[in-house]
């Protein structure tokens, strides 16, 4: 196996605006320059390439987003600092509007209180467990002081636990909001792994559903017959569409010659109280 020479040449090149480029020891190419930081701060990041070209077009990506106003977040910063990085700059412009509120909601009531004070870099899949654990066997009445803002005492705040707990599917959601953040921070080489990854909440239960039997459908039908929405409630028991799918249907989605229907988007009412199409998520 041969090692690459590394003349001054090769070791480090320099073009204007480039930054710093050099080939590693291990013969990947690794690119080094200034990006604006959170708090209008400069900060030098590195990336790495196979080949010279990749590694400055890596850099040259982060240089532009940085100039457009993008803050670059910083690695030695707390896990609260990128989760709010990742938010305001990433998920934003890749999730559904509703997706990005719930994500946002779950940063600020689980992920921050519980991790937000830790290094980024020194992050562990042991950190991760141990909070996890700590969610899964703790009241929520006492630890989002519920019971402080209810009218009158109940559960911690006169000694009697209700002992309300998350579900296993609510850990399972939090722990793929932490998942999907540190993947992003790994893309943008800012942590070697994600160490979330590493951790196994396990797998919950579904959720049991009890649908109406045959007999139940034609009483229901039967008993709003006449009602101005009855051709949509009898729609939704022939296909078992969800709400937004029914609801953004249109007249031209309808085929009442061949009696079919065509589902191209899905309305959603936005956090604004206001309503949107969204093309279906399947």
């Amino acid at each position: 196996m041969t090692t690459p020479r590394h003349t001054p040449a090769s070791r480090r090149v320099r073009a204007n605006g480039d930054g710093t480029v050099y080939q590693r020891k291990d013969s990947r190419w690794e690119a080094a320059g200034y990006v604006l930081a959170p708090g209008n701060t400069r900060k030098r990041i590195r990336v790495y390439g196979t080949t010279r070209k990749e590694a400055l077009a890596k850099l040259t990506e982060k240089i532009a987003a940085s100039n457009r106003g993008l803050p670059m977040p910083s690695a030695q910063g707390s896990v609260a600092a990128y989760l709010t990085y990742w938010l305001e700059n990433v998920a934003v412009h890749h999730l559904r509007e509703n997706t990005h509120t719930r994500y946002t909601a779950c940063v600020d009531r689980y992920l921050i209180p519980g991790l937000g004070k830790k290094k980024l870099t020194k992050l562990t899949a042991k950190d991760v467990r141990t909070w996890l654990n700590q969610l899964r066997t703790a009241c929520q009445c006492c630890t989002r002081r519920i019971d402080a803002r209810r009218d009158q005492p109940r559960c911690c705040a006169i000694g009697q636990c209700c002992s309300k707990l998350l579900s296993p599917l609510t850990l399972n959601y939090i722990h793929s909001v932490l998942k999907s953040a540190l993947e992003h921070a790994v893309r943008e080489e800012e942590i070697p792994r994600n160490v979330a990854r590493n951790v196994r909440t396990g797998t919950p239960r579904p959720r049991r559903f009890e649908p109406l039997t045959a007999d139940e459908a034609r009483q229901l039908l039967t008993t709003i017959q006449g009602h101005r929405l009855h051709a949509l409630f009898e729609l939704a028991l022939h296909t078992g569409l969800r709400n937004g799918e029914l609801l953004g249907l249109r007249w031209e989605d309808l085929d009442l010659d061949a009696g079919t229907a065509t589902i191209r988007r899905t309305l959603q009412r936005t956090s604004t109280g206001g309503l949107t199409t969204l093309p279906t998520k399947t």
